[in-house]
């Protein structure tokens, strides 16, 4: 089970975007990539982080590198610590019993819904 920080003998360790990555491994065991989709419906805006199936190292991937996959990842990491958000999506990721599936259409991404204002949400998305 995961959580935003890691013990270690020392001190705690800020959790970063290789340990997301180790979260989706551990998971799914797969490097799949994540993203923020909004959902707009009865004139509500959520936003959701998308487990999708598209994996590093195979096509598609919208990535050209491991170090470009691993910035993605933290900057995601960085916006769910800022909203409060990360614990939340861990233990969700832990918890689902869904799995990302490329190869049908529509793909099939594992959605967790953020539980953010509108404020919040307008700011993420710029």
């Amino acid at each position: 089970q995961y959580s935003s920080y890691k013990n270690d003998d020392s001190d705690e360790k800020a959790f970063d975007g290789y340990d997301f990555q180790d979260a989706l491994v551990a998971k799914w065991g797969e490097s799949y990539d994540v993203d923020f989709n909004r959902v707009d419906a009865f004139g509500f805006r959520k936003l959701y982080l998308n487990i999708l199936p598209f994996r590093l190292g195979r096509r598609p991937c919208r990535h050209a590198s491991e170090m470009d996959y691993l910035c993605h990842l933290q900057a995601v990491v960085e916006i769910l610590e800022k909203y409060n958000q990360l614990d939340y999506v861990l233990y969700q990721i832990n918890e689902t019993k869904k799995r990302p599936i490329a190869g049908r259409n529509p793909i099939v991404a594992v959605p967790i819904r953020l539980d953010l204002t509108s404020d919040q949400v307008q700011a993420i998305l710029g």
